[in-house]
């Protein structure tokens, strides 16, 4: 199933459904069961609702069903075409459809960035918030190492680690820009 560019948008502004797709896409595969030990602050109810949502778009897709006790338990993942339509995007070479996956992508850093503004006590220095710009000079060879260094970095980070204490989920947003000719 071919998930449209739309379907693909929603994904990044809800904060539900990107956090779901963030979960999904750091197991690989899970149940609503392991979704709701990750994902604390989203309410069952909304969860299961969600996930329907999610495999009618075809966003995600049930890999398994294994009947527990007297309910089938179903295990998801992410769909094929989901992970591909950014990709899609950028062979189309459609600029427009670009933009808007773009400005999607600011919206959903910019509520994050809002709630928290929003929150009655906030240490901005102590909750490890913050963000910067630098200019670089890379071949578009140097930029993809960077990625995939910056990549390594990360990975052991992109999912919750249960014997550290006080771990929270924080959104590491990278945006490389065109380049600029000048």
């Amino acid at each position: 199933m071919d998930i449209s560019i739309k379907d693909m948008m929603d994904c990044i502004v809800n904060p539900v459904k990107n956090q779901i797709i963030l979960a999904i896409q750091a197991k690989g595969e899970c149940t609503a069961k392991d979704l709701l030990s990750l994902q604390y602050d989203i309410p069952q109810a909304t969860l299961y609702r969600t996930l329907n949502r999610l495999v009618e778009s075809g966003v995600i897709k049930i890999v398994e069903e294994k009947k527990v006790r007297a309910v089938t338990e179903k295990v998801y993942a992410l769909n094929d075409s989901f992970l591909n339509v950014n990709q899609s995007i950028i062979e189309q070479n459609d600029g427009e459809a670009y933009f808007k996956l773009f400005t999607n992508f600011l919206f959903v850093l910019m509520k994050e960035f809002q709630n928290y503004a929003e929150k009655s006590s906030i240490n901005i220095v102590e909750d490890g918030s913050g963000f910067s710009a630098t200019p670089i000079y890379a071949t578009v060879e140097e930029m993809l190492d960077i990625g995939n260094k910056f990549k390594e970095i990360i990975t052991p980070y992109q999912t919750r680690n249960a014997s550290f204490e006080g771990q929270k989920m924080h959104i590491l947003a990278t945006i490389i820009t065109p380049p600029n000719d000048k």
